[in-house]
């Protein structure tokens, strides 16, 4: 028995990596605007008892309208499973990714984000 896997020949290209230090705010660590496939990672590896973070996603759907909540998800305490997973979506004009910090000791927080074609 034999199959074959067919791979996509997009190539998903960064548009944005780095890190944040937590500051007690809503902090922006993506926005991009364009068109793309667009999905990303945030290492939460750093959390301690009694941290709290908070993760949302904004979309501009058109040109001239204003970001509006995609998503909400809130993280507490040591992470299991560290890293999160943004799951990819198609922005025709803008996305934002913001992370929060509002609880705990101020740390720092890698991300990487891609976009394909």
């Amino acid at each position: 028995m034999s199959f074959s896997v067919s791979l996509s020949k997009k190539k998903a290209k960064t548009i944005k990596k780095g890190n944040v230090h937590s500051d007690g705010t809503e902090q922006t660590i993506l926005e991009f605007q364009g068109e793309s496939l667009v999905s990303g990672f945030v290492d939460l590896s750093e959390m301690q008892i009694g941290d709290n973070v908070i993760i949302r996603q904004y979309i501009k759907i058109c040109k001239e309208a204003e970001y509006q909540r995609y998503a909400k998800e809130q993280y507490t305490d040591v992470q299991e499973e560290p890293i999160i997973y943004l799951t990819p979506k198609r922005v025709n004009y803008a996305i934002k990714v913001t992370l929060e910090h509002n609880v705990g000791l101020f740390k720092n927080f890698d991300n990487n984000f891609v976009g394909e074609d």
